[in-house]
């Protein structure tokens, strides 16, 4: 494809008053529009309440599309579908709602897969634990909500609760290595996903919202490379969508450091350029370029192993040796940009 046509910005796993959310589709989408977001996915548990009523599609400029969140009887295995016209069963095991999705030709997400919080008993972690299964399209190795709880304590929690985006710093070294090793047998997306409610709490005296939408819009981004310029067709867009994200075309930022939607990247030679999310065949001469909204902190990952690091606003870092790379990008320290695999072979 010619790259690129358009680059899309949004926000991933949201969830309104159809569940555990504190506002309604649109007053939401007002708020995301507002902060020109191309596109919202919203994940409601259990419910795709909204879908049947007609509410998926634009408001303004913004794409919202409605999928929701299922988990198992255990209330565990949390996983995140869209394309699907009706809510699956409830009593399901996660292998089973993960292939029945896949047989339905859904896109499917596995939802805060690391979680190792304990500070709140009343807020419990759920991770994932059904590694050994086939079928899910993605991965969120950024979930605001589950990395902002892990760094939760007693001694900062009003400074985190009145700016959680502060203490944002990067993906979990686990879940990095975990997204890397599948994607060398298969693709599988590297989502980044707000997960947010806009939770209401009373700290002392204070009467505070968690997570308000405002917020959590201008953290954790997930930015789409189309191939043609999103249409304003809702079936179309809503394809355009979950195409990209089932290929990998897909890089993910916190625009707390900064807006990352000039980020570009695709690894090239003489006879082939390999664009984000692609396979090729790996050459004599190729290299990878590198372009970034302002000057950073480079790394390039090879097989979940630094192969390089430099520091700048357009680079091109050869490519030596066959590898699955990515790339990731910094500011003091502090993960900002990271872009899914280009599988060299």
């Amino acid at each position: 494809m010619n790259y690129p046509a358009e680059i899309i910005t949004g926000c991933v796993h949201i969830h309104t008053t159809d569940s555990d959310g504190t506002q309604s589709i649109e007053e939401i989408a007002e708020i995301a529009n507002q902060l020109g977001l191309d596109f919202i996915i919203v994940s409601d548990h259990m419910t795709l309440k909204s879908l049947k009523e007609g509410k998926e599609g634009y408001y303004g400029n913004t794409l919202v599309l409605i999928g929701y969140e299922i988990h198992d009887p255990d209330n565990r295995n949390h996983y995140l579908v869209y394309g699907l016209d009706e809510i699956l069963p409830s009593n399901l095991r996660a292998p089973d709602y993960v292939k029945m999705a896949a047989d339905k030709d859904a896109l499917g997400i596995i939802a805060h897969p690391d979680e190792i919080r304990g500070h709140l008993p009343e807020y419990p972690r759920y991770p994932w634990t059904e590694w050994n299964i086939e079928g899910f399209n993605g991965i969120e190795i950024w979930n605001h909500m589950s990395r902002w709880m892990e760094g939760l304590k007693k001694y900062n929690k009003l400074k985190m609760f009145l700016s959680p985006r502060s203490f944002l710093t990067s993906p979990s070294d686990r879940i990095l290595r975990i997204w890397d090793e599948f994607n060398q047998d298969r693709k599988v997306a590297g989502i980044g996903s707000i997960d947010v409610h806009a939770f209401p709490y009373k700290f002392g005296p204070f009467r505070l919202t968690i997570f308000p939408y405002k917020v959590q819009f201008q953290a954790i981004r997930t930015h789409l490379v189309l191939d043609k310029p999103l249409s304003r067709n809702l079936e179309v867009a809503k394809q355009q969508v979950i195409t990209a994200i089932k290929e990998c075309r897909v890089f993910i930022s916190n625009y707390r450091w900064g807006d990352a939607s000039e980020f570009k990247a695709f690894a090239e030679s003489e006879s082939s350029r390999v664009e984000i999310g692609g396979y090729a065949n790996w050459t004599e001469g190729m290299d990878l370029s590198v372009s970034v909204p302002k000057a950073g902190e480079i790394a390039v990952i090879r097989n979940n192993k630094l192969y390089e690091r430099c520091k700048g606003k357009i680079e091109r870092i050869p490519l030596r040796i066959p590898g699955l790379y990515r790339v990731e990008v910094k500011l003091k320290n502090k993960g900002w940009i990271f872009s899914n695999h280009f599988n060299l072979r």
